[in-house]
């Protein structure tokens, strides 16, 4: 037979679906490399927060509470407030409280440069508009006029903050002192 034979190839409808399927393929890889490095990034900023965090515990284990009231110039003229952070949860409040933050340093909140020495560390990081401190609730007071030096207890917390990606990320600690 010596009639025409049908040259066999791929017909325009395949080769439409075989090139939507590779880019949704590539696409999606593309997707997952953007995302991973996303997340190396975001791991590395928490990482470098929580040894900061380990860092700020570590200085104040080695206090007593007294120690550490007179490291913070905290006395008991120092006002109690309730203070407003967003951690855990947006616009929780510590009441009765006292704030100490790496971006409001003075020489009467600082004496023993803890604050000046946290702020370097952050400042050093990759680690955008961060903010570090301490959020300090005397418990148990037995005398309101004297709360720091009749609190039995002075739950103190830990945090760093930090913008990311254009969010707030924060990293937060505690730990209690006793005055006993």
């Amino acid at each position: 037979m010596t009639g025409s034979r049908k040259k066999r190839g791929y017909s325009l409808i395949e080769v439409l679906i075989a090139v939507a399927v590779t880019g949704f393929v590539l696409l999606t890889v593309v997707t997952l490399f953007f995302m991973g490095r996303r997340n190396v990034y975001s791991g590395k900023q928490m990482s470098y927060s929580v040894s900061v965090g380990t860092r700020m515990l570590e200085d104040l284990s080695a206090l007593t509470a007294p120690e550490l009231r007179s490291s913070f110039g905290i006395d008991n003229s120092t006002a109690l407030a309730t203070v407003t952070q967003d951690f855990p949860m947006p616009g929780t409040q510590y009441k009765k409280s006292y704030l100490l933050e790496t971006k409001n340093i003075t020489a009467a909140n600082d004496p023993q440069k803890y604050l000046t020495n946290w702020k370097a560390l952050i400042d050093g990081a990759a680690l955008t508009n961060a903010n570090a401190g301490l959020v300090v609730t005397p418990l148990e007071v037995q005398d309101p006029n004297a709360p720091w030096t009749s609190a039995e207890l002075m739950k103190v917390r830990v945090f760093i903050t930090w913008d990311e990606s254009g969010r707030r990320r924060t990293a937060y600690f505690d730990t209690t002192k006793s005055n006993r």
